[in-house]
């Protein structure tokens, strides 16, 4: 299985590369660097995170351009331009503020349920504790 993981936090991304080291998998680490990788190959699967920077980090970039929903334009993206991809939802946050209102995560796992064919569920990753990888085992075994 190929995969391809858009992720910028470094802690995740060595996590993540730990649990699927058994597969071959492409990183990228931004909106844009992850939709050039959809269009440019063949992937069976896309771990996307939902908060990721726009471009990729430059060595002294210290201010990145940070898209809180960068996950859900690359959804949007791949829906558009008809990248049938399974896509699995990989994040940190439980909470997603938008103007006055909160989406909890599994709010917004089924709002992308609803919209996104391709997308197949998402992963709360969490620091303290390894359920993350029973639950993308599983995700990653259903497709």
């Amino acid at each position: 299985m190929k995969l391809l993981i858009i992720e910028d936090d470094k802690i995740k991304i060595d996590k993540l590369s730990a649990f699927l080291s058994n597969h071959d998998f492409d990183l990228r680490e931004s909106f844009q660097s992850g939709l050039d990788a959809l269009r440019n190959n063949n992937y069976d699967l896309l771990i996307l995170d939902m908060t990721i920077p726009l471009w990729e980090k430059e060595n002294n970039d210290i201010n990145q351009n940070y898209e809180q929903f960068g996950g859900e334009k690359i959804l949007r993206e791949m829906k558009r331009k008809k990248m049938i991809v399974p896509v699995i939802l990989f994040t940190m946050f439980d909470k997603f503020p938008i103007g006055t209102d909160v989406l909890t995560f599994e709010e917004i796992s089924l709002k992308y349920k609803e919209n996104y064919s391709f997308y197949i569920g998402a992963v709360y990753y969490d620091s303290r504790n390894d359920d993350w990888k029973i639950n993308l085992k599983n995700l990653i075994e259903s497709i």
